[in-house]
């Protein structure tokens, strides 16, 4: 009895030393930066703490005799989002805004009332937590339809800097998958197609984004100020054309009112910016006519010019066994090697190779495995059309890869406008998929160079065996990718979102910009954006490190007093 008693004393000693830890551990590494309430005014405030607020907040705050408030309208993500595989089980959480597209005309007839779900991360490091952290500058070509001094050239220095802090890297040399696709992508160089190993922004396993690159290294500066879960109901406009600054609704209900000595800047993304400045009286006057909005400053291109990648997905069955399962990936080995060790499929994003060909190509996924409960409701896919075009739904250990191909500079052009004139009513999002014809021949282009890469020498040493879905609505005589009346079906029925959206305050020189080549709201003093809402056009290729490199260079123009 008396051992007894020891015994638990020794355990109860151990559980009251480990408990002080941990609450030690939380005060001394709690960022000093986190508060509960602002001050009444700052020289730069920040609206939003996604991949471009981020940086912002950090570069900004180097100066310590600048003060700066970052508000976000979400917390913190928790360790999961940290494993690059793990993206997919965040999606329709707490830290997505969840957002849905409008019934789409040309596209989308598989899905549910033919909506494209949109996940947008809600949170410190926005969408750059829920990503699946592939890496791309796009091309030079792409930046030919941007402003002056915006030009392919003019980023590079900003292109390197952003290489280097985000760890930028390309899949490893002896990678199979990546070495087949190059290895088959040869014979095609002559027509003008390119194929190169896919790059990551992974660090030692673990997601890299610019909360880690950058908001974290800031988070102790005094001069710095991070307030989370707190929405910006309003952009509030002083006199003479200047903003005054900002109202608040804190997560209790209670409201408050910031004031901005120098400039706001919204950093919301390309769904919440201009939300955020209709609700306020900026944009389209017959828009906030429409909602009994005050017009304050008419811009007509709020809203306007909105684009996204349409991906088209094409199952290819391997007998190779170099490819990521479910049923591996919930194997205790692959659990013990990333707990213990920080190796293995968890520490991957899955992405292998990419394949372009003018502005047509495709991005290979190492998994053919499919979980159909989350996948389908991610995607919104009606059942049978899910299981038509993922054949893999009740297989967890099927070798496989998906070639996600794309337009990637599509022509269609959607828009963001309001349901109401409340802030948290999501805005009406209409991305218009495939309204421009040109869209369907490029997106077909993308679908024939992953057919050539299929149907090659390298491909048929790794067994690989292309599906093909049978769906009631495309005629099954012509059952074949090739045919373009068949892949023109197939595209508008199964071509899922990339959520690669951009464009809805778009920089330029013309009638129809939202903000000048230096990202100043037209016609409004003290209020700049710098987020993707700001891409006069699309990138080809994930658009996130391009917004890190535009973070940077905003950063230099507001530091420079004279922008």
């Amino acid at each position: 009895m008396q051992k007894q008693n020891k015994m638990w004393s020794y355990v109860l000693f151990s559980l009251v030393i480990l408990s002080i830890s941990l609450i030690c551990h939380r005060i001394y590494n709690e960022p000093i930066s986190l508060i509960d309430k602002p001050n009444e005014s700052y020289d730069y405030i920040i609206v939003g703490a996604g991949t471009a607020g981020c940086v912002l907040a950090s570069r900004l705050s180097e100066n310590a005799n600048s003060t700066v408030l970052l508000v976000e309208a979400g917390g913190q993500f928790n360790w999961f989002s940290t494993v690059p595989l793990a993206a997919p089980v965040l999606f329709n959480s707490h830290v997505d805004w969840a957002f849905k597209t409008e019934p789409q005309w040309y596209s989308s007839k598989g899905l549910h009332d033919h909506r494209q779900k949109w996940p947008r991360g809600k949170g410190l490091g926005g969408s750059g937590q829920l990503n699946f952290l592939a890496h791309s500058f796009g091309k030079a070509e792409d930046f030919t339809k941007w402003p002056g001094g915006w030009s392919f050239f003019d980023l590079q220095p900003y292109f390197k800097k952003v290489s280097a802090i985000m760890n930028v890297r390309k899949i490893s040399s002896d990678d199979e998958l990546a070495n087949a696709v190059i290895g088959a992508g040869e014979k095609f160089k002559k027509e003008g197609a390119n194929f190169i190993p896919a790059s990551d922004t992974l660090n030692d396993g673990s997601r890299w984004s610019s909360f880690n690159a950058y908001l974290q290294r800031a988070w102790n500066r005094e001069n710095l100020h991070i307030l989370t879960n707190t929405l910006v109901t309003k952009i509030v406009m002083g006199t003479n054309s200047k903003i005054e600054g900002i109202e608040i609704k804190y997560e209790n209900g209670s409201r408050g009112k910031v004031i901005a000595k120098n400039e706001v800047i919204l950093s919301g993304g390309t769904i919440n910016s201009p939300q955020l400045l209709m609700v306020s009286g900026i944009g389209p006057s017959m828009e906030l006519k429409k909602h009994n909005i005050t017009i304050v400053k008419e811009i007509l291109g709020v809203g306007q010019n909105l684009f996204d990648h349409l991906n088209m997905p094409l199952y290819v069955f391997l007998e190779a066994p170099f490819t990521i399962t479910i049923k591996k990936i919930q194997s205790i080995s692959t659990l013990l090697q990333y707990f213990i060790f920080g190796t293995g499929l968890l520490t991957t994003n899955g992405i292998k190779a990419v394949g372009r060909k003018n502005n047509s190509g495709f991005m290979i996924f190492a998994g053919a495995s499919t979980d159909e409960k989350l996948l389908k409701d991610i995607g919104n896919y009606r059942t049978e059309v899910f299981r038509s075009l993922y054949p893999t739904y009740n297989n967890t250990s099927q070798e496989g890869l998906l070639m996600l191909t794309s337009c990637y500079q599509p022509k269609s052009r959607g828009n963001i406008t309001l349901k109401s004139d409340n802030i948290l009513d999501p805005p009406a999002i209409d991305p218009s998929y495939l309204e421009h014809d040109d869209d369907i021949k490029c997106s077909q282009e993308g679908v024939k160079l992953a057919l050539k890469i299929v149907e090659s020498e390298e491909f048929r040493k790794l067994g690989a065996k292309l599906h093909v879905p049978n769906l009631k609505n495309c005629p099954p005589s012509n059952n074949n990718y090739w045919d373009d009346n068949f892949s023109e079906c197939v595209i508008r029925i199964g071509g899922i979102a990339s959520y690669h959206p951009g464009g809805t305050c778009k920089m330029g020189t013309g009638s129809d910009a939202v903000v000048d080549t230096k990202l100043r709201v037209k016609g409004i003093k003290g209020l700049r954006i710098v987020d993707g809402s700001v891409f006069p056009s699309p990138i080809s290729g994930h658009p996130n490190s391009v917004i890190i490199a535009l973070a940077e260079r905003a950063a230099d123009f507001i530091i420079d007093k004279r922008n």
